[in-house]
């Protein structure tokens, strides 16, 4: 057995105490919808003298007030960052490469949980709460794999930065991660533990979000004098069909989604206002291509040929070309992506063959992850490794398997061992 499987495997039960004692911590994003979310100050509490602990120099510090604009992001503009600190610890050798491992600390809402959130039971194999898979159980492999590392007796050469980060769900556009960025904190290859099944992804698609709000005329239903925002929400919901046809004919993996479609208080009142939201997948080709006609990495094209057909449709009613519907871009989270030959994903894939004896499994994520910020903002060669259980993250009975704990863990830590010990 590969001397990283046999330690991890002796790390067993601690590692299973460590994630449980993370589940334990509700760290719900603020903005999870669950009114007594308490943010993620509890679990970066817990987690920052376990760091020291293996000899690292830690720092915490919240995100800039300003974050998405200091990056040109487009980001949630209602957020409020303070005593929602990030956590960094770094760990020193002198020269040679230095390697990022990211996980965030936030998770989503319990509202819907089948099983109790924050019991962290251990059965059939499992641990089972809010955040195992997503993402506590990456945080606790990332710590086990730094904690093998230094114990290995090696003779190490570079730097680890090890980042547990805030606000990457609930909309959070990944605050956490480019606050690290631009707090300076750069390297060789970063790798995200927000991973599934242990494979190592190269990249994901981007995603914008949308609200837009339907204006008409409140009245009484019985005298019949207002505008309904319900028929008006209509015509501006057939125009984002159109659009959506456009798109998902020429790029089918490239859905758009209304996720939210809301109006009206009382069977009685024509309703004034409409709500609604939406999702537009795109590909990493189309964030090139507005790089090159002079945008930021991103979706602006996509951005102006939506509101272009939007404001179309809405000429051609005479109420909506007189109150147009207000258009809110909520956020743009840019994609990435890197080639399957990739010298740092040949090398990760290396140390998976030599410490599992099979073959990893190479992909792009269909959900958008905070990894593309370091990869499409910084240059920064990035990967996700982690043991995420398909289907669990946001799950409401989510869990995580122990033995893909075990195996990300000595993985992750001869990943680190080859790195760090080439001259």
């Amino acid at each position: 057995m590969h001397r990283f499987l046999s330690a991890a495997h002796a790390r067993r039960d601690a590692m299973v105490a460590r994630l449980q004692d993370l589940v334990r911590i509700d760290t719900r994003n603020r903005y999870c919808g669950d009114d007594d979310a308490p943010g993620e100050a509890a679990g970066q509490e817990y987690l920052e003298p376990v760091l020291r602990s293996l000899g690292g120099r830690t720092r915490t510090f919240d995100c800039p007030d300003d974050i998405y604009a200091r990056m040109d992001v487009i980001g949630p503009a209602d957020r409020q960052f303070a005593g929602r600190p990030n956590l960094v610890a770094e760990w020193e050798f002198g020269e040679g490469p230095r390697v990022i491992i990211n996980g965030h600390m936030d998770t989503v809402g319990v509202a819907t949980m089948e099983i109790d959130p924050f019991a962290a039971e251990v059965r059939d194999g499992a641990v089972h709460g809010r955040g195992t898979s997503d993402c506590k159980g990456g945080i606790t492999v990332g710590v086990e794999a730094i904690s093998m590392l230094l114990d290995a007796g090696l003779d190490l050469r570079g730097s680890i930065v090890f980042e547990s980060v805030v606000e990457e769900e609930s909309s959070g556009s990944g605050a956490g991660t480019l606050a690290c960025l631009d707090a300076g904190y750069t390297g060789d290859v970063a790798i995200f533990v927000d991973g599934n099944g242990l494979a190592i992804t190269v990249g994901c698609g981007g995603c914008l979000t949308a609200d837009l709000t339907v204006t008409g005329r409140e009245g009484h239903a019985a005298r019949g004098n207002g505008v309904s925002a319900i028929d008006k929400g209509f015509v501006v919901k057939q125009a984002i069909d159109v659009f959506k046809r456009e798109r998902e004919s020429a790029r089918p993996d490239c859905r758009v989604n209304v996720g939210i479609f809301r109006s009206g208080s009382h069977a009685a009142v024509i309703p004034g206002s409409a709500y609604l939201s939406l999702n537009i997948v795109y590909a990493v080709e189309e964030a090139e291509q507005a790089r090159v006609a002079g945008h930021p990495w991103g979706g602006a094209p996509i951005r102006a040929r939506f509101e272009e057909m939007i404001r179309a449709a809405e000429a051609d009613d005479e109420w909506l070309a007189a109150h147009p519907a207000q258009i809110v871009w909520v956020k743009d989270l840019v994609p990435f992506d890197q080639p399957d030959d990739d010298p740092w994903a040949q090398r990760l894939g290396a140390s998976f063959r030599d410490v599992l004896e099979r073959e990893p499994v190479v992909n792009r994520m269909v959900a958008w992850t905070d990894a593309a910020f370091p990869a499409a903002l910084a240059g920064i060669p990035t990967m996700l490794f982690g043991p995420s259980l398909a289907g669990q993250a946001h799950g409401p009975a989510e869990h995580i398997m122990i033995d893909d704990m075990v195996e990300g863990a000595a993985v992750l830590a001869a990943f680190l061992a080859d790195v760090m010990t080439e001259e």
